[in-house]
């Protein structure tokens, strides 16, 4: 068995990494764990704590939001990862999957909006205005225009203080099914795999 760390942004992924990721990499060999930054992810805070990480697992991921990384300047998703990458010795970058999810967590949600309106309790007025989101951005990873319009910050406008964050993010999840959410979102859907594989070693 893999013991897999995987540093994650706040309790969301924490939650999701727990209750979903980990029963599903058990099938694979490979036991994850998450290691929480509590929020506030830079590449100054990610080298002060993830090359601690290689001490107490075998291999190590991340799991960040682009949208709430802290001053990421002109960094665009490949460059970010190697920024991350870099933050680790060269003799452990091998034990390394970095992963920064586009947009943000919440935006996995958006591969499955019947099923986050059920679990919200919605209307079919918020089953179209989140399909009209995907449809515009293209696929569900790729929801965000500004601030305004993040997933999450979308969720907020359509179901008010009934979206929790913490709660409802796994929670939707774990009812839809990994494989619906990997269907729609390939950049997720290749992480995913990489783990899987990480049990084949």
């Amino acid at each position: 068995m893999i013991r897999l760390g995987i540093s994650v942004e706040g309790s969301t992924e924490r939650e999701f990494v727990h209750h979903v990721l980990n029963p599903h990499l058990l099938a694979f060999n490979v036991f994850a764990r998450a290691v929480d930054l509590g929020g506030n992810v830079s590449i100054d805070r990610i080298r002060s704590r993830l090359p601690a990480m290689f001490g107490n697992f075998e291999q190590v991921s991340t799991l960040y939001d682009f949208y709430g990384f802290k001053r990421r300047g002109n960094h665009d998703l490949a460059s970010l990862t190697t920024a991350i990458t870099e933050t680790v010795p060269e003799q452990s970058r091998r034990r390394l999957t970095p992963y920064v999810q586009l947009h943000e967590f919440e935006a996995l949600l958006f591969a499955v909006p019947k099923i986050t309106v059920e679990q919200l309790g919605g209307s079919t007025g918020h089953l179209h205005e989140m399909q009209q989101a995907v449809a515009a951005a293209g696929n569900p990873e790729a929801v965000n225009d500004s601030p305004q319009t993040s997933p999450s910050h979308r969720l907020h406008h359509l179901f008010g203080t009934t979206f929790q964050k913490k709660m409802h993010g796994p929670k939707i999840i774990a009812a839809a099914g990994l494989p619906a959410i990997r269907e729609q979102c390939p950049r997720f859907d290749a992480w995913i795999t990489r783990l899987e594989a990480l049990g084949e070693r």
